[in-house]
């Protein structure tokens, strides 16, 4: 191996089970999330999901922890801004969306909101979406309040409800998604209101 090259970890079990959950998630929605789907899109033979999930309600809360650590990991490749400006903004969230709604991403995108649907009737993955947003909205009003803008709880909902709602639009509402040059502009505009 030279110097340059990373060697890549195997994945642990529970790991690929998440990501097993996800994508069966993603693919067959909330009537086809079985223990015997994420069994078989594991690889790991029948009754292996079992171990780390032996409920429904573990296995869902395995989806929603990946689905959490993946994109959280994208969110930092695109909002680790320097100054928090209206330009640097609408590249951020118009880089984020268009990189949430790759072929390599947008199935985290469909199995988040199959579990925001879970999350009406599963108080525990409520209070992980609610706590998840409110470390966003904390993070976008300190960034906001670095940058001189009047910091409100409303304008960093604001914004974090937008970004959410262009992914939504992008890969689960409409015929077909906005156009690609339509992005920026609905960002541009949405930025203003900060």
């Amino acid at each position: 191996m030279s110097d340059g090259e990373t060697v890549e970890k195997p994945r642990s079990r529970r790991s690929l089970i998440s990501a097993a959950a996800v994508q069966v998630l993603a693919e067959r929605g909330p009537r086809g999330f079985t223990h015997r789907a994420v069994d078989q899109a594991t690889g790991l033979g029948a009754g292996a999901v079992n171990y780390h999930a032996p409920d429904r309600a573990t296995l869902l809360s395995l989806a929603l922890d990946e689905v959490f650590r993946k994109d959280l990991e994208v969110a930092g490749r695109h909002f680790a801004l320097d100054t928090w400006h209206h330009d640097a903004v609408v590249d951020a969230v118009v880089g984020f969306v268009r990189d949430m709604c790759s072929e390599e991403h947008r199935g985290r995108v469909v199995a988040r909101h199959h579990l925001l649907g879970e999350g009406l009737v599963r108080p525990e993955l409520k209070a992980a979406f609610d706590a998840q947003l409110a470390a966003f909205v904390g993070l976008v009003s300190s960034k906001m309040s670095e940058a001189g803008y009047p910091a409100t709880v409303a304008s960093a909902e604001l914004f974090a409800m937008s970004v959410d709602g262009l992914l939504t639009r992008q890969v689960v509402i409409g015929v077909e998604p906005l156009a690609d040059e339509e992005i920026p502009r609905i960002v541009s505009i949405i930025a203003r209101r900060w």
